[in-house]
């Protein structure tokens, strides 16, 4: 079995990572870094989501404030029914909201130096939201008039729904913090990242959330942990151009499709206090499903087939991108992995690698 899904995507190289029309050699400003006062960021990477759509407050759930960047404190009773829960007057109303599916490896790697009387800089020269970000590091570090070099390095494909951008974000921030000997605590780094991208994935959170993206918001923060999957990753449209999230409309929701929200967030919430993979992959799979009728996947019909295959739990997809992840049993092994790598060659898909997902394993090892 291969040894985890980072062996197959950094295998392609960090240059298939945005796609640029042209590149800049990097080379020396690798080498100005190392003699000027430079600092080192990284960031996770994610597998799509278990979980999109949208959130309405749950009894209990208040808003602090009234301004867009006051927080949500969220205090979730035991035992909160699914589906139709009452809500304390003057909460907010449906918000966007992911939980994403974690995968236990780096994904970019900033490095960003500072230079006296220099302008900002970033390469490669393309990754302008990387250094849209740095520049609002440095803004809040107080450095309105500093600038300095950014060389960003990823390896995640953009256009499968990988988190690509968010990563380089979340690195840049956290490298310019490092060059002034600052660290920042997650909520503020998701505030500035939603900032400089638009809509970001929660990566910058080592426990599992419920993510506000557009928002860069904890919505609802969930103890007990991830449960543990094995799962086949597999891109739906080798050759494709991949999704381009931020183009995409904010999807419209009936009501039916919030009241369906509202339970499957229930179950998931439930899912993790339990550790229950089952049920947390029942979730996914009909998360995947709601989202067919706002980002039609292709072969999405013979993937769900495929969750018949011995062991398998489920399926996740990346709601915004071309990838998808068939959800073993933790305890799966060889056989059951090979057996649908095999069939999703057949469907004129490809499988990108194994990797485990969830709490209690050692990271890289599938």
């Amino acid at each position: 079995m291969p040894r985890a899904i980072v062996t197959a995507l950094d295998g392609m190289g960090w240059l298939d990572a945005e796609s640029p029309a042209a590149r800049d050699d990097s080379a020396e400003t690798l080498r100005t870094a190392a003699f000027a006062r430079a600092g080192i960021g990284f960031a996770g990477r994610h597998h799509g989501e278990i979980l999109q759509g949208a959130w309405r407050a749950p009894n209990g759930t208040e808003r602090v404030g009234a301004g867009p960047a006051d927080p949500i404190r969220t205090v979730i009773r035991a035992g909160a029914p699914a589906g139709g829960s009452a809500r304390a007057p003057g909460t907010m109303g449906p918000v966007a909201c992911l939980l994403t599916m974690p995968v236990p490896q780096h994904g970019s790697r900033a490095c960003f130096a500072r230079l006296s009387g220099s302008p900002l800089q970033v390469r490669p020269a393309w990754k302008v939201k990387a250094a849209r970000a740095a520049r609002l590091a440095l803004d809040f570090l107080g450095e309105n008039r500093a600038g300095g070099v950014l060389t960003v390095e990823c390896p995640v494909p953009a256009g499968l729904g990988l988190g690509s951008s968010t990563s380089d974000v979340v690195a840049a921030i956290r490298a310019v913090c490092d060059a002034h000997g600052m660290s920042i605590e997650s909520d503020r780094l998701a505030r500035l990242a939603v900032e400089a991208e638009g809509a970001i994935d929660p990566i910058m959170f080592e426990e599992g959330v419920l993510f506000a993206p557009r928002r860069g918001r904890v919505l609802e923060r969930w103890a007990g942990g991830f449960p543990e999957f094995l799962v086949v990753s597999v891109d739906t449209d080798p050759g494709g151009s991949g999704v381009d999230t931020l183009s995409m409309p904010v999807p419209r929701y009936s009501a039916a499709e919030l009241d369906q929200y509202e339970e499957l967030i229930w179950r998931a919430r439930t899912a993790f206090g339990e550790r229950d993979a089952a049920a947390l992959a029942a979730v996914a799979t009909r998360s995947a499903e709601l989202n067919q009728r706002f980002l039609p996947m292709r072969g999405f019909g013979e993937l769900r087939a495929l969750t018949r295959q011995p062991r398998c739990l489920g399926l996740q997809i990346s709601h915004s991108g071309t990838v998808a992840g068939l959800l073993f049993d933790p305890e799966a092994g060889h056989a059951e992995a090979d057996g649908v790598r095999r069939a999703v060659q057949t469907l004129g898909m490809r499988c990108l690698g194994v990797f485990r997902a969830g709490a209690g394993r050692e990271a890289g090892k599938a």
